[in-house]
């Protein structure tokens, strides 16, 4: 059963540098001084955010030391957030530019990004060993993206490897192949997250381009469906039966309807896909989603997250310091405590256990509940 102090694992928090121009500061020439990034706060389909609340919830996210800083840029300010959530340990999820046209630019920035993340956050002492990392490569720049992970494979903190939302090809297909394979056998999971660049993405919908945020914003998640069915189609999940990949920007509200429509034309299409050994419902134990992002009901039934397998996929995510965070205590309408618990803690724990094991810190999840269950 579940205790008032539930811990947690906050799945999703993404940290800002503190400026725009911080991260040439950990790239090397040209790019440190001589090559410009796009604009991390985005020129496309951007809210509204110096009105209430999202203004004054994104002031309340900035060091108050640093009136400049970004938002989310501040130790202090993750964990206290993390603290009033009940959460034990913080997956940190950079976001990088997302796609750029230049695949250099993005390999470069997404190594600067790797070693900022390591040495600012995962190793800094006032972070108590409270936050995991997400290794960031270019999905574009395979050969950059396998030395990438590689590189970071024996770093004790770094515990997925962070790919955007947006991209050239579906990320089943075979072009992409050797990234996940270097991941899997890491025992990193892959997670999906929207990173979207400014003014270089490609049309974010099938029918061209939205006008407006909201229009954008609403149709965003359905792309990691894309995803989600080229992983299985293709054979990824088949052929590595340790990868599990993490949708961390919604998908899991649609995801059991696509699923029904793809078994639907199970019977036809079979032959174009011979080496799955079962319907495609078969695999989605491979998936995890995040809380925070759901487009389902407000005040989600018990019947409704049993149809959409809510206690088996989901996995707490605050999604910090973004102005839709939530908080754990957000996460409680129609669930059982055992369900409860699993979203909060045990799906994440499972998660990202094989990977703790091979580096040898398992002991971060078996320390944390054995400290909620001390007298």
């Amino acid at each position: 059963m579940m205790t008032e102090n539930q811990p947690a694992i906050d799945s999703c928090i993404t940290p800002f540098w503190r400026t725009e121009l911080e991260p040439h500061q950990w790239m090397p020439e040209p790019w440190a001084s001589k090559r410009h990034l796009p604009g991390i706060l985005r020129q496309m389909y951007s809210a509204p955010t110096g009105i209430p609340p999202y203004g004054e919830y994104l002031e309340a996210a900035r060091p108050e030391d640093d009136p400049g800083a970004l938002p989310g840029s501040d130790i202090g300010k993750v964990l206290s957030k993390m603290d009033s959530d009940g959460s034990r340990l913080g997956v940190l999820t950079p976001l990088t530019r997302g796609p750029q046209p230049d695949l250099d630019m993005s390999s470069v920035l997404c190594g600067a990004t790797n070693d900022w993340l390591a040495r600012t956050w995962l190793d800094a002492p006032e972070s108590n060993d409270r936050f995991l990392g997400t290794i960031r490569v270019n999905p574009a720049d395979p050969d950059a993206a396998v030395a990438e992970i590689e590189r970071w494979a024996d770093h004790p903190g770094m515990v997925q490897v962070g790919v955007p939302l947006d991209a050239w090809r579906p990320y089943g297909q075979r072009n992409y192949f050797r990234i996940w394979e270097t991941a899997s056998r890491y025992e990193l999971p892959v997670v999906v997250h929207a990173d979207g660049g400014a003014a270089a993405n490609y049309k974010p919908t099938m029918s061209g381009y939205p006008r407006k945020h909201i229009d954008f914003a609403s149709q965003e998640s359905i792309s990691a469906m894309y995803h989600v069915s080229s992983f299985i189609l293709e054979g990824v999940f088949e052929r590595l039966p340790n990868l599990r990949v993490y949708f961390a920007d919604g998908c899991h509200d649609f995801l059991i309807p696509f699923i029904w429509r793809m078994d639907a034309d199970w019977a036809i299409s079979r032959h174009e896909v011979p080496w799955l050994t079962k319907e495609t419902e078969g695999y989605i134990d491979r998936l995890r989603f995040r809380t925070n992002h759901l487009e389902g009901p407000e005040e989600p039934s018990a019947e409704w997250h049993a149809l959409s397998r809510s206690a088996d996929l989901l996995m707490f995510g605050s999604n910090f310091p973004h102005w839709t965070t939530t908080s754990t205590a957000d996460v409680t309408s129609g669930l059982s405590d055992d369900d409860r618990r699993r979203i909060l803690w045990d799906n994440a724990a499972d998660l990202y256990l094989p990977r703790l094991r091979k580096v040898g810190r398992d002991g971060l999840l078996t320390d944390a509940t054995a400290a909620e269950s001390a007298p």
